[in-house]
């Protein structure tokens, strides 16, 4: 099916409700939803995709030799990983997710790499990732499902064992904004992308209120203060747009 065929994600009825959604709701959701929607190249609902997804291997490359398998958290149907191994020859992966109904979707969005990954069933949140496996783990509009400090602080601590130095974590996702304001300012700025990219305003807060009940982002300066907590030797923000950022951790030297 054509990409402009697709039906475009704003996500379940959720504005009449102020409590967060549950963990089991949202995989419900992943496992409701049509996968093809999340292996969009370009998908509607975020802020220049191709500069996010151009990023990713860039940072990857001074880790990832051709016969490196690299970890992909909460990886749906495989978009990222796809961007990965398009640009970077001769990988493999490993897709981790906690809905069988993304993964399902992940023999079409990786049919060029076919004999090159595995998909497995599991929630990053809680999930052994082992020690030392990979040289680089990544993972895209994943994480923000978590709801703690101490939640992200766990999954970095997990990652950063993981990884095998050097190595590196690679992150795209939302997050908050340092302030209240800067928050709701960022958020304006997603909302008005939303509209010129011709989504109503009943679709844009439909989407909004989603996110809200849905997510729980953290803001840039957390996140990079709990990768330091965790044990990174360094740690930066690449890539940011209103309330998008792509950011890193470092084990060991490149």
């Amino acid at each position: 099916m054509p990409e402009n065929d697709l039906p475009r994600y704003i996500g379940p009825e959720t504005r009449n409700r102020n409590d967060k959604m549950t963990s089991a709701e949202i995989k419900q959701r992943f496992d409701g939803e049509t996968a093809a929607c999340y292996s969009r190249r370009r998908p509607a609902w975020f802020m220049e995709a191709d500069e996010i997804f151009a990023a990713v291997p860039e940072l990857l490359a001074p880790f990832l030799k051709p016969g490196s398998t690299f970890l992909d958290l909460g990886a749906g149907t495989g978009n990222l990983s796809r961007a990965v191994m398009e640009r970077l020859p001769g990988l493999q992966a490993v897709l981790l997710d906690f809905s069988p109904n993304m993964l399902s979707g992940a023999d079409e969005t990786l049919r060029a790499f076919t004999g090159r990954y595995r998909t497995v069933e599991g929630d990053f949140a809680s999930a052994d990732l082992g020690i030392g496996l990979y040289p680089a783990v990544i993972s895209s509009f994943a994480v923000h499902h978590l709801r703690t400090e101490a939640d992200y602080l766990s999954l970095y601590r997990r990652i950063r064992a993981a990884l095998k130095p050097p190595g590196a974590f690679v992150c795209c996702d939302v997050v908050a904004g340092a302030t209240d304001f800067l928050t709701r300012r960022n958020e304006d700025e997603w909302a008005a992308y939303l509209k010129r990219r011709g989504f109503s305003d009943d679709d844009v807060s439909h989407l909004l209120s989603n996110h809200h009940r849905e997510d729980s982002p953290l803001a840039l300066g957390a996140h990079l203060r709990l990768l330091g907590e965790a044990g990174f030797t360094a740690a930066d923000v690449v890539w940011k747009k209103a309330n998008f950022a792509v950011y890193v951790g470092i084990a060991g030297e490149e």
